[in-house]
Protein backbone atom coordinates (compact mmCIF):
# COMPACT_ATOMS: atom_id res chain seq x y z
CA UNK A 1 0.00 0.00 0.00
CA UNK A 2 1.64 3.05 -0.80
CA UNK A 3 1.65 5.90 0.91
CA UNK A 4 -0.89 8.12 -1.72
CA UNK A 5 -3.93 5.18 -1.16
CA UNK A 6 -3.01 5.59 2.61
CA UNK A 7 -3.40 9.29 2.83
CA UNK A 8 -6.71 9.29 0.35
CA UNK A 9 -8.27 6.56 2.73
CA UNK A 10 -7.21 8.69 5.67
CA UNK A 11 -8.86 11.22 3.86
CA UNK A 12 -12.43 9.59 3.15
CA UNK A 13 -12.60 8.00 6.36
CA UNK A 14 -12.26 11.75 8.49
CA UNK A 15 -14.30 13.05 6.33
CA UNK A 16 -16.89 9.37 7.08
CA UNK A 17 -16.41 10.04 10.65
CA UNK A 18 -16.85 13.89 11.08
CA UNK A 19 -20.46 13.73 8.58
CA UNK A 20 -21.03 10.40 10.61
CA UNK A 21 -20.68 12.55 14.17
CA UNK A 22 -22.35 15.30 13.22
CA UNK A 23 -25.63 13.64 12.30
CA UNK A 24 -25.44 11.36 15.31
CA UNK A 25 -25.07 14.50 17.23
CA UNK A 26 -27.90 16.15 15.48
CA UNK A 27 -30.31 13.20 15.77
CA UNK A 28 -29.71 13.15 19.17
CA UNK A 29 -30.35 16.84 19.81
CA UNK A 30 -33.61 16.02 17.47
CA UNK A 31 -34.46 13.37 20.35
CA UNK A 32 -33.87 15.30 23.24
CA UNK A 33 -35.03 18.49 22.22
CA UNK A 34 -37.98 16.81 20.76
CA UNK A 35 -39.85 18.63 18.16
CA UNK A 36 -38.60 21.49 16.24
CA UNK A 37 -40.06 24.35 17.29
Amino acid sequence: MSAESMLFNGAILCITLILGGLSLGFLILKIQGGEPE
